[in-house]
């Protein structure tokens, strides 16, 4: 029996380093990716409810979902401005459709900074701690599929696309080692499950996964840089990490 499952990536933060002595506190310490994982027999459910939750809120299931906007309640989500308890529903919504659809969940973030202080020659290699992260996040999605049942297990991976066609293809390149050589840590063996090719899509596809990748990736990225802080969304999501052989193997934190 044929499976076939997509893993939806978005980031929050960004890939830039800096020598320490250039560090201030108005760099981004931290660079977070978030992968969604959803069977595609879901995608179809997945697309349902989160039409629905745009007609409700926004009279179109036109409306693409981007987090920092709808933080900042500005753009399409300026009515969250002075309808607050919409906002309140909307949240609502979204986790109800989180709980319906139980998605697995597989975080991979890195703090640049200590990152450059344990590995200093990473700026001096203009090594991208993005693709260091996605390295992270691949181990994780291989596990995941390796561990479901099948006689062909397909993981397919769709990330927004960057805007810089470069940046793209040295990232498809990294999953292309991976695919060959293995990691570190893990035998080529173990990524077969892999799809060939990444998937590069805008967020103006209007893709349900990428935008629940966009909106949870935020309080994963705050979990990470702020772990005291109030965070009753990363509470909630929890709950829908991949545990893999232990507790919460699919939220990895570099450097510890």
């Amino acid at each position: 029996m044929k499976k076939v499952f997509t893993m939806y990536v978005d980031e929050s933060g960004d890939n830039l380093i800096y020598e320490l002595d250039k560090w201030t506190d108005k760099c981004e310490t931290h660079c977070t990716l978030l992968g969604t994982i959803v069977p595609h027999s879901d995608k179809g459910q997945l697309n349902r409810e989160l039409n629905i939750i745009k007609n409700n809120i926004f009279k179109t299931k036109e409306v693409v979902l981007h987090s920092v906007d709808i933080r900042f309640k500005r753009g399409a989500f300026v009515v969250f401005h002075y309808q607050p308890d919409l906002y309140d529903e909307f949240k609502a919504e979204i986790n109800t459709l989180t709980n319906n659809l139980r998605p697995q969940l597989i975080c991979s973030s890195l703090d640049k900074k200590k990152w450059v202080e344990k590995y200093p020659r990473k700026v001096f290699f203009d090594d991208d701690p993005y693709e260091q992260a996605f390295v992270y996040m691949l181990e994780r999605y291989a596990h995941y599929l390796n561990s479901q049942d099948g006689s062909e297990i397909v993981g397919k991976i769709i990330i927004e696309d960057r805007g810089n066609q470069e940046v793209n293809r040295k990232l498809q390149e990294v999953y292309d080692e991976v695919k060959n050589y293995g990691t570190q840590y893990i035998d080529k063996e173990n990524f077969s499950k892999l799809h060939r090719k990444l998937d590069f899509m805008p967020k103006h596809y209007n893709i349900p996964g990428l935008q629940l990748s966009d909106y949870f990736a935020y309080p994963f990225y705050v979990n990470h840089k702020d772990p005291r802080r109030d965070n009753k969304h990363y509470d909630f999501l929890e709950q829908f990490i991949y545990p893999g052989d232990r507790k919460n193997y699919g939220h990895k934190k570099w450097p510890v």
